[in-house]
């Protein structure tokens, strides 16, 4: 007899897992399947997180409330494991799938590294519950079969990456680095595009995934961007040479921007005229005229040019929403933030330029988020 129950409950995920969209009748409550991604998880892809035969409970697990099957939850994500089948008869779930989600989404709100389990279903059969938690295949190794992606292991190497291939629309991925975490890869992201195309992972994190602003393709960023490069390489000929020191580029290159840039004014007063390209290192280098974003994307492309490692960092300044940089002159990382140092030419000093600290009564930031882009 307890073979034939050990049977049963061993083949249970797998015979709902069979059974699922296969046009059940009313009375049979299948755990739904995740929403579609890039790469969607294979069946079978779940047997290593499997419990083997010595730790299949006795039965189901029976909790008495939500903080009960929330815990069950997060060990379960912490151990990439799957959680036990819950009996809910004493729970007082009202709608077990929806309040099941919801603690799900509680978990990953409350401990953001563990959004690597990127997706849960949840079914309810009679007093039973059977939740599957699905896990970024990077994290358990467990990668579709016959899957090739361009492999990457930094954050540094995942920004070369992702800038190569601008103009795709999807590009598989294999990360091959179980410490990375999914929301420092997607801040990372945000440095890739110059403000015109927005990347990021795909849910699953097998793929780069591209997009224009609304409004505008894909040719049409493309074509900003190669203007903006061209705008850069030209100034960082023009204003800078071979036997200067790196402060002495930036210096130059600083200068110029601040000095030939004016803000634009149209975000206060009439920003629905504002062109898009305010925004955009384009703004800037052609059209003489941004905003913040503006200037931060133009320093970083001019100091990129001239071989000076540069981050835009997005935050708040005397509380509005600002975006200025940090980069790397001689081995040390310092702080620039054009926008506010613009109209200067520097003859008598700049105010944020090469600043070993900020005032962190004026400016604030995801310090974390800093530290992992320049460690890489």
């Amino acid at each position: 007899m307890k073979k034939l129950l050990l049977a049963f409950f061993l083949a249970l995920p797998l015979c709902l897992g069979l059974l699922c969209g296969c046009g059940l009748s009313s009375e049979e409550v299948p755990v739904p399947s995740p929403a579609a991604t890039a790469s969607p998880a294979p069946e079978g892809d779940m047997s290593p997180l499997t419990p083997g035969p010595e730790d299949v409970p006795s039965g189901p697990l029976p909790v008495s409330g939500k903080e009960e099957i929330k815990s069950e939850l997060r060990t379960a994500i912490i151990n990439l494991s799957q959680p036990s089948i819950m009996d809910i008869s004493r729970a007082g779930l009202e709608q077990p799938e929806l309040d099941v989600l919801n603690l799900y989404y509680e978990i990953l709100a409350e401990s953001p590294e563990l959004k690597y389990a990127y997706e849960l279903s949840a079914g309810v059969q009679g007093t039973e519950l059977q939740c599957r938690v699905y896990y970024m295949p990077y994290k358990t190794g467990q990668f579709p079969q016959d899957f090739e992606g361009i492999e990457v292991s930094a954050l540094s190497q995942l920004l070369e990456v992702a800038e190569e291939n601008l103009g795709s629309s999807s590009l598989p991925l294999r990360i091959c680095q179980a410490s990375l975490e999914p929301d420092s890869m997607n801040r990372a992201l945000q440095q890739v595009g110059g403000g015109y195309i927005n990347c990021t992972l795909s849910s699953d994190a097998t793929a780069l995934v591209y997009s224009s602003p609304v409004g505008m393709d894909m040719e049409a960023c493309l074509s900003a961007l190669s203007q903006a490069e061209d705008l850069a390489y030209s100034l960082v000929s023009q204003l800078t040479s071979e036997d200067m020191v790196q402060e002495e580029k930036a210096r130059a290159l600083y200068s110029w921007l601040c000095s030939h840039v004016e803000y634009d004014q149209r975000y206060y007063s009439d920003k629905a005229s504002m062109p898009y390209e305010s925004q955009t290192a384009l703004g800037a280098l052609r059209d003489g005229c941004a905003i913040c974003g503006g200037y931060a994307n133009a320093l970083k492309l001019l100091f990129q040019k001239a071989g000076i490692p540069c981050f835009n960092v997005s935050g708040m300044y005397y509380g509005e929403y600002h975006m200025w940089n940090i980069a790397r002159l001689d081995g040390r990382w310092l702080w620039f933030d054009a926008t506010s140092d613009r109209g200067s030419d520097g003859q008598y000093g700049f105010l944020r330029f090469a600043l070993e600290v900020l005032d962190s009564d004026k400016y604030q930031w995801d310090e974390t988020a800093v530290q992992e882009l320049i460690k890489g």
